[in-house]
């Protein structure tokens, strides 16, 4: 009978141990799925089940110096479908085709396809979004986007850029500074059955914050001025383009940076070549000319090589340097130093950087920083070329004296004229002052930097008193003479190189002229670039005039005069609004509009046309302004309109 018994008992061990085996197994298996595998699997499954689809973020604001927009972002409606949940597929094409003038073909496309959610149109306008919401279609939904607006298009347009359809920068401060002003988006969160059904959609609003905001060091008014004078020399010259640039000499601040012609960030596409939306203050180098004359003598005065006085025979206009010919303008013969600048003799130039030798030279080129970047903070910065020292011979050292045979862009140019103004002191250029975020706290700020001091004190006094010769009545920079004040500057005009044949054309040419004024205690220092003028081409014909209107209008609207002056140092008030043409600078008093009632856009539109600085709350119509209707305002004047 014992027997029996055993067997049993070694059936139910043996049943039990399969048992704790088999549930060992599948707890092992749980606790892999469920612990060591969760985070996989969900996503695994989210993928499966769930769609999210990002929406535009909002950017920071870009501000000028002082605290005046320049692009904004608003929140706007993008309308988008559920084609599945659609009742009447062509009803609803043909009515969305008439609200939102598409074409019911492509509308028709997006409504095919077998996505659960589709884009019918991102980004509309006010007037779209209400003809919309008025249709109450099922399966048509709403969400909040972000859309970038420039209040001013035509003011710095090519220093701060613009953005694509993503929000993402293109070009500009926008590219430049993407990462700080980006933002994060609204994600839109679809859940899908087994079938790939759409169950329903929802939104996280919580992961939605808006990018942080930039603080430039752009003056609006500086800059209206700027691209104003400048787009004008660039019309009646009928040149190819233009730059004129603005600094603060003591801080390196950039306070404009114009190019011409310009271009509308509001409406990119309709610009069919992206060479317009270059800003080629800092993307394009060129020679440089007889500008580059200034660091010539502050070399030649620090190294003790020459004085203002010394006297150099310029040859009567013909001077040969091994295999080539320098030539003047007029025949000169004898000049003194600094009859040399004031009359922008070559062969004089020549000259003089013979006396300094090729390595002294060299080395005061690459000090004022050409040949390298500047570190201005934009994007595409050039950094010109300056040969190798080893390639400078004699001919070589005749041509870059004068300002030929190297390259530069038009910040390092105005960077390294700064220094002159500036007492020797090379300072760093900049455009950002600060980065703040959404709460106010400053993240990052930039101030005045020293490179480091290139010319002594003594030779940055030297090289002012014979730059102002230039603009005097027989210099090549009278047209650059401001009553009343002391203008230091100098003339260039270089002919462009043959990209194609070598040599230099000879009906091209970059005019230019740059300066500082006061010329004893600089407040601006200025430059203006004229590619290919048509007729005259002589940079003081062309572009000392435009130094000329751009410092006066600047100056004054600074509180600088003259003297002894009787003028009051007011504000200077300009009209930065008009859409299709920059207008003369005026002082004028206007009456607060009537916005009650109105849409955003039309209160967008209308700020164009009246000089306002408009700061817009809410969205709807608008419920309440300060300051009220028909209250006075100057040009220039800050409104705030609230909108329910």
């Amino acid at each position: 009978m014992r027997e029996p018994i055993s067997w049993l008992r070694f059936r139910i061990i043996f049943i039990l141990l399969s048992f704790i085996l088999v549930f060992g197994a599948i707890f092992a298996r749980a606790f892999q799925l469920q612990v060591l595998e969760r985070d996989k699997l969900k996503s695994r499954a989210d993928r499966a089940h769930l769609k999210a689809i990002n929406t535009i973020p909002r950017r920071g604001t870009i501000y000028d110096r002082g605290m005046h927009e320049l692009a904004v972002s608003m929140e706007v409606d993008s309308v988008y479908a559920q084609p599945a949940k659609i009742d009447n597929i062509k009803k609803t094409t043909n009515l969305l085709s008439a609200a939102l003038s598409m074409d019911r073909r492509e509308i028709e496309a997006k409504f095919s396809s077998k996505k659960p959610f589709v884009w019918v149109k991102r980004q509309l306008d006010f007037s779209e979004a209400e003809r919309v919401k008025r249709l109450d279609m099922p399966g048509i939904g709403f969400v909040k986007e972000g859309k970038r607006f420039y209040p001013n298009p035509q003011i710095a347009s090519h220093l701060i850029g613009f953005v694509g359809i993503d929000a993402k920068g293109l070009e500009g401060i926008e590219l430049g500074y993407d990462e700080y002003m980006a933002g994060a988006s609204t994600r839109l969160i679809g859940e899908r059955d087994a079938l790939g059904n759409e169950l329903f959609f929802v939104s996280e609003d919580g992961e939605a914050y808006k990018g942080m905001n930039l603080v430039l060091t752009i003056d609006k008014t500086i800059q209206y001025i700027a691209e104003k004078e400048l787009l004008k020399a660039v019309s009646n010259t009928k040149a190819k383009g233009g730059v004129a640039i603005v600094m603060a000499p003591r801080t390196g601040e950039i306070l404009a940076i114009a190019n011409a012609p310009h271009f509308n960030p509001d409406d990119i596409l309709e610009y069919s070549s992206p060479g317009i939306w270059r800003n080629k203050a800092v993307t394009d180098a060129f020679e440089p000319g007889s500008t580059f004359k200034a660091f010539l003598i502050a070399a030649a005065f620090e190294e003790g090589v020459a004085k203002p006085s010394d006297l150099f025979f310029c040859e009567e206009g013909r001077f040969n340097v091994a295999d080539r010919t320098f030539h003047d303008v007029k025949k000169f013969g004898w000049l003194t130093l600094t009859q040399i600048v004031k009359y922008s003799s070559n062969i004089g130039a020549a000259k003089i950087g013979g006396r300094l030798e090729r390595e002294r030279l060299y080395r005061y080129v690459k000090d004022f920083g050409f040949g390298a970047k500047t570190g201005i903070g934009l994007p595409g910065e050039n950094a010109g070329s300056v040969p190798r020292l080893r390639e400078w011979s004699r001919v070589a050292l005749g041509n870059i004296s004068f300002g030929q045979g190297l390259s530069v862009t038009g910040v390092q140019l105005i960077t390294a004229f700064s220094a002159i103004a500036n007492n020797g002191y090379l300072m760093k250029p900049y455009v950002v002052k600060e980065i703040v975020n959404e709460k106010g706290d400053v993240i990052d700020e930039y101030r005045p930097s020293v490179v480091k001091r290139v010319i002594s004190e003594e030779t940055a006094k030297k090289v002012t008193n014979i730059l102002k010769e230039v603009t005097k009545s027989d210099g090549t920079g009278a047209k650059a003479a401001i009553d009343g004040f002391a203008v230091a500057g100098k003339t260039g005009t270089a002919q462009k190189p043959d990209l194609l044949q070598g040599g230099y054309t000879s009906d091209k040419y970059v005019s230019s002229f740059i300066g500082f004024a006061p010329a004893d205690n600089p407040e601006l220092v200025i430059l203006i670039i004229v590619d290919e003028p048509s007729g005259e081409f002589y940079g003081g014909a062309i572009a000392a005039p435009v130094f000329k209107d751009i410092a006066v209008q600047s100056l004054a609207y600074l509180g600088v005069f003259p003297k002894g002056s009787d003028e009051q140092a007011k504000p200077l008030f300009v009209n930065l609004t008009k859409e299709n043409s920059l207008e003369e600078i005026r002082e004028d008093l206007s009456s607060m509009p009537d916005f009650s009632g109105k849409t955003v856009r039309y209160v967008l539109r209308l700020a164009r046309e009246v000089p306002l600085e408009m700061k817009i709350m809410g969205s709807g119509k608008a419920v309440y302004q300060r300051p009220l209707p028909g209250e006075k305002i100057t040009q220039g004047a800050s409104a705030e309109v609230w909108f329910k």
